[in-house]
């Protein structure tokens, strides 16, 4: 009799640690879902409205940049 009160006992923790997982996941996929959505409603089109209004400015690399490149360039 003994030994099937552990294994009782051991039944049930093991179906707790189970759920618990089951329930991690879940809560996990959940977030990772909120992530991708903030992601693509609210982070993508910011850097692409800041990305288009450098574009209109005329913000690039400045004549530094341009020195800074001794890369020969490829004549076809």
């Amino acid at each position: 009799m003994k030994r099937k009160a552990k294994d009782l006992l051991f039944d049930r923790l093991h179906r707790g640690v189970v759920y618990t997982c089951m329930g991690l996941t879940l809560w996990g996929s959940y977030m990772l879902g909120m992530r991708f959505y903030r992601y693509f409603t609210v982070i993508r089109p910011a850097r692409q409205e800041e990305e288009r209004k450098m574009i209109e400015a005329g913000a690039g690399p400045g004549p530094a940049a341009i020195t800074l490149d001794k890369v020969p360039t490829l004549k076809s």
